[in-house]
């Protein structure tokens, strides 16, 4: 009844290194498929910027930027509506609206934003002034950081136009 222990639940070692050769692959081969099938975080802080700052600024159940309640001071409107916790923090900012009003491009409403989170309106030029743009002289490099996305403008309740949300960062 007794039977002999040395054959018991024993291999040959080349049997044995195939085994672990062959479970080494199989894993490895799996990694790399769920490295390539699994979602790659590339985002730029411009782009995550402009994602907080529409989030701040759309309406809710319309989805667009709602222009036609900024009646006026529509800079001092936007400037108001983002959250300084959706502004990527110890960098400048500076956020633009445009559409086209009368075949024109046109800047509906503008913000620059100072590292610290604070608005810089005092050496913001209106977003009519010919010279309009993103203050330059404060700072940025020349290779500042850029993300546009299209949005829907409402410039009336009954005129909705398809606009530019523009989003520098330095």
């Amino acid at each position: 009844m007794s039977r002999s222990l040395s054959s018991r639940a024993q291999t040959e070692p080349i049997a044995a290194l195939v085994a672990v050769m062959a479970l080494v692959t199989g894993v490895g081969l799996y990694a790399v498929y769920v490295g390539g099938a699994l979602e790659q975080s590339d985002r730029t802080t411009e782009s995550t910027a402009i994602d907080y700052v529409w989030d701040d600024l759309e309406h809710e159940e319309r989805d667009v930027f709602p222009a036609s309640e900024y009646e006026s001071g529509m800079d001092a409107k936007l400037r108001d509506a983002i959250d300084a916790d959706s502004l990527p923090h110890g960098l400048n900012v500076y956020i633009e609206i445009r559409a086209y009003d009368d075949g024109e491009p046109t800047v509906f409403a503008a913000a620059h934003f100072d590292s610290a989170g604070d608005d810089l309106a005092e050496r913001q030029l209106d977003s009519n002034h010919p010279d309009f743009g993103p203050p330059r002289g404060a700072g940025e490099p020349a290779d500042s950081g850029i993300e546009t996305r299209p949005i829907s403008v409402e410039v009336t309740p009954a005129d909705v136009r398809g606009g530019t949300l523009h989003v520098e960062v330095w």
